[in-house]
């Protein structure tokens, strides 16, 4: 898995020399969620880097919160065209209470990694009817079995559209299903503790002008009803570029 991984490193260092353009943004937010889990929260900072050449892409993402309870860092690579967007994300969290291997960045063991690859794609149905199907397995790392023998693989599928979009006010509604593909007999995936509709979001965005500096906000409640909880996120994008 290190040879693929370094393999893959190096096709997007390829495109860093190559790159046409730098785009970065920094954010924060008062938690972390994703796909109905809520990751971390307190004050929490992320930030992303990313190198694009044509219709490809690469870079890093990082989060992590005030007290470093928190703390992730990630590298990814995409391709995207007008509807399609694929992406392979090698994630990392090492926030110090993690009850896995949050120690070996480099260990790429199947049974002893604390890491996991998480392969996306979205695809936008038409400009028209701009609904975002998306399809996401987690196809490497901590997402095993009770015996630590297989994969699970897995899985969160979604649809997101754009309810309401006026000026610089936009609201989305998302709805996603977690899953897994090798279940091995057990209930529980890796978003949920069984499969289910473990995501029902409404997401608003809204970019507010003050002496000629844009800065976006959002609110987002996300519900849980699989793990039977919600949560409700603040956030303000400090730069972008």
């Amino acid at each position: 898995m290190l040879k693929i991984y370094l393999l893959l490193f190096s096709c997007a260092i390829g495109s860093f020399l190559k790159a046409q353009e730098v785009h970065s943004a920094l954010q924060l937010r008062n938690s972390h969620l994703w796909r109905g889990i809520e990751v971390s929260a307190g004050l929490i900072y992320t930030g992303d880097l990313h190198l694009d050449y044509k219709n490809f892409y690469a870079g890093f993402w990082a989060g992590g919160n005030v007290d470093g309870s928190y703390k992730e860092f990630n590298n990814y690579i995409g391709y995207k065209n007008k509807h399609l967007t694929l992406e392979l994300w090698d994630i990392y969290n090492f926030s110090p209470g993690a009850t896995y291997n949050n120690r070996e960045f480099f260990n790429y063991s199947a049974k002893q990694t604390g890491r996991f690859w998480d392969l996306r794609s979205y695809y936008t149905i038409s400009d028209t009817f701009p609904l975002v199907l998306s399809w996401n397995t987690v196809v490497f790392g901590r997402d095993r079995n009770n015996e630590n023998t297989e994969n699970k693989y897995s899985s969160f599928v979604s649809g997101e559209y754009p309810v309401y979009k006026k000026n610089d006010l936009e609201v989305r509604g998302r709805v996603g299903y977690g899953f897994a593909l090798n279940s091995s007999g057990e209930k529980n995936n890796f978003f949920a503790k069984e499969s289910g509709f473990n995501e029902i979001s409404l997401i608003v965005s809204k970019s507010f002008t003050i002496q000629g500096y844009k800065i976006p906000i959002g609110i987002w409640g996300m519900w849980n009803p699989v793990n039977n909880n919600a949560f409700l996120q603040f956030s303000v994008q400090a730069y972008s570029f």
